[in-house]
């Protein structure tokens, strides 16, 4: 597996996703994102890295989760979904690469 160099929280963020845990996000917006099958499409790891690392960048600034989620609440609906199916990608990829280590 590829290993990026995570913005300063995104490393926490995402290794809080592998346990089921997704603070940056409302349940609401993780369904409406996996609702509809046309959008959720096969993302790249490079894309999803590309992805995250850039809206993350917008919102690092926000210090609180809150703020951050209200950032992402201003979001265009596509740019959200976008972001979060990206982000679930960087996620699986944590949890794919964790398992490979338990073998």
């Amino acid at each position: 597996m590829r290993k990026i160099v995570e913005a300063p929280g995104l490393d926490q963020l995402i290794e809080a996703g592998s346990s089921g845990y997704f603070p940056l996000f409302y349940q609401d917006w993780i369904l409406e994102s996996f609702a509809d099958k046309a959008t959720v499409q096969k993302i790249s790891f490079s894309r999803a890295a590309e992805t995250v690392h850039r809206m993350y960048k917008q919102m690092e600034r926000h210090s609180s989760i809150e703020r951050k989620k209200t950032a992402i609440q201003a979001l265009k609906n596509e740019d959200r979904t976008d972001f979060i199916l990206s982000f679930m990608k960087m996620v699986e990829y944590r949890t794919l690469d964790k398992l490979r280590e338990l073998h």
